[in-house]
């Protein structure tokens, strides 16, 4: 690979052999390197790929705005959540968190306050990234001396979210937790119930609806064109398909997308776990 631009101490811009545009991390790289010079293999800890012309612009952007120390201290953040997920987050979260923390560390300096509106939502259907997110702002707040809120971790926890989307779009993120909260609240005033947040089933249910309003806002639904099941449980639980219905009518309003009878069968089926008919005992 071949040093395009020196963006700081640990990050260049290269090109591979393939003329491929590449932000490259090392320790030092930055310093020691010059347009024009190969880079040294043993050097680079991390390769970032630039997918487009438009998002090479973008992140260095980010990368040209954010104060030198941030970059591997992201990467660090970054490095102990996908150990917590799994290794499922995007590589383009490298940016798009140093973009958010450049934001937020500077905002704090200068005595801003941004309240988060989702701080409780967030807490309750992303429990894991919120807690991540929470140890990341407790590295930032110690490692730079300053005392970030417990919002940040909220936000910080968006980003979590959002990285582990094939769809990486901050607003989908939002209107997914903006349904999360619409979704619940149908059930609770339907069946009129508090559930059981502690619960085997509602983990269980609160899983599909997550993976349910990805598919939603991506326009992707199951369908199999078998309604045989589907009106054996219509017809066995009455009141759990008039829940699956209004939540139907509800992704209907917002999204101008129509439930499939699959994707109805499989919200009465958790319904039915998560709020049992009068009689029968949730099986957990």
């Amino acid at each position: 690979m071949t040093v395009v631009k020196v963006l700081n101490n640990s990050l260049v811009l290269a090109s591979t052999p393939g003329h491929e545009d590449v932000i490259v991390m090392g320790k030092g790289l930055g310093f020691s390197s010059r347009p024009g010079d190969d880079l040294d293999p043993q050097k680079i800890e991390k390769i970032y790929a630039v997918q487009n012309s438009q998002a090479a612009r973008d992140y260095l952007r980010v990368i040209e705005n954010s104060p030198e120390y941030l970059p591997p201290l992201v990467q660090s953040l970054i490095d102990q959540a996908n150990v917590g997920l799994n290794g499922r987050l995007s590589e383009q979260l490298f940016f798009t968190l140093m973009d958010h923390l450049s934001f937020a560390i500077e905002r704090f300096h200068k005595g801003i306050a941004i309240q988060n509106r989702l701080l409780f939502e967030v807490k309750r259907f992303y429990p894991r990234e919120f807690a991540l997110a929470q140890q990341a702002v407790n590295t930032l707040n110690q490692r730079l001396s300053i005392t970030l809120p417990e919002e940040e971790a909220g936000n910080i926890a968006f980003h979590l979210v959002n990285g582990q989307t094939d769809v990486l779009n901050m607003e989908s993120t939002l209107l997914s937790v903006k349904m999360l909260k619409d979704i619940f609240n149908i059930i609770k005033y339907h069946f009129r119930v508090e559930i059981d947040r502690d619960s085997l089933n509602y983990q269980r249910f609160l899983t599909h609806l997550q993976f349910f309003i990805q598919r939603m806002i991506e326009r992707r639904q199951i369908a199999t064109k078998d309604d045989f099941i589907f009106e054996q449980v219509r017809g066995e639980y009455p009141d759990h398909y008039r829940a699956s219905q209004l939540i139907a009518e509800y992704v209907l309003n917002l999204l101008q997308v129509t439930l499939t009878s699959d994707e109805q069968l499989y919200l009465m089926i958790h319904l039915v776990r998560v709020v049992p008919p009068a009689g029968e005992l949730a099986d957990d």
